[in-house]
């Protein structure tokens, strides 16, 4: 198992469901402070699945922990609700709604960006569809560096020679379960379900490059001197689109066509 994979599994699987198990179980003061906190986290987790990289767990899941969450927060108000109260000091009483108001604002300056990055820019580039019918997943992809961390590259000296991938956007297969790929993170390109996907000009245009031969990596390995591996150039008149990480033997075109 990649130490990405391992990564995700805290992030995406580990700290949601830790949070949830707490809001469920630890005791409230107050209506207003488990309002609170359970809004808090339910924006979390709208968090991880609108900026996530779901690579692992399946797509699904996310939904589930917020079917969870929501059980979680009627079984905490249902033991609030059966356990005697008891006289508290005004301080205890607010201060879990004020954390919990203090984790809504930063959840909501968290999402400010996702969502910013999901509009379209004036500027963008309109492209068909790369790849036949099928179900996929934009795993990076967006006008803003919280959904597309390709973007990172537009500054900096040492990310010049990457930046023709600055607006690039990486797609994954999904099969009918949700999941990307035959087992968590194999490396063997083809348990992918993305892999041997039929490849579609997304524009009308002209080649100007192509590369064909370069073997598969197992995952996670990477291909330093050959970043793109088997892609191929296609000039739209305004703009050159890169159609890269093909299969060997796939490219079916040359150079001028």
């Amino acid at each position: 198992m990649s130490e990405l994979v391992l990564q995700l599994l805290v992030i995406q699987v580990a700290v949601p469901l830790g949070l949830i198990a707490l809001n469920a179980v630890l005791p409230t003061t107050s209506i207003a402070g488990l309002l609170a906190r359970s809004v808090a986290i339910g924006l979390a987790i709208v968090y991880l699945v609108a900026a996530g990289v779901w690579l692992f767990p399946p797509v699904w899941a996310p939904y589930c922990f917020l079917v969870l969450h929501v059980c979680g927060s009627l079984f905490s108000y249902w033991k609030f609700r059966k356990r005697r109260q008891t006289h508290r000091l005004a301080w205890i009483i607010w201060s879990e709604p004020l954390a919990g108001a203090a984790g809504i604002a930063l959840a909501i300056a968290g999402l400010a960006p996702v969502v910013d990055g999901r509009t379209t820019p004036s500027e963008a580039v309109s492209l068909a569809m790369p790849l036949e019918p099928g179900t996929y997943i934009v795993i990076n992809g967006g006008r803003t560096e919280a959904v597309n961390a390709h973007l990172m590259t537009l500054t900096g000296e040492r990310f010049l020679p990457f930046r023709g991938q600055s607006y690039a956007v990486d797609l994954i297969g999904a099969d009918s379960l949700g999941f990307h790929a035959n087992g968590i993170a194999p490396r063997d390109p083809k348990a992918y379900v993305i892999y041997g996907a039929g490849i579609l000009a997304p524009c009308a245009g002209v080649i100007v490059g192509a590369t064909d031969g370069l073997p598969d990596m197992p995952v996670p390995q990477a291909d330093r001197e050959h970043m793109a591996g088997n892609h191929v150039l296609l000039d739209c008149k305004d703009d050159i689109v890169v159609l890269a990480h093909m299969a060997p033997g796939s490219v079916a075109v040359k150079v001028g066509q």
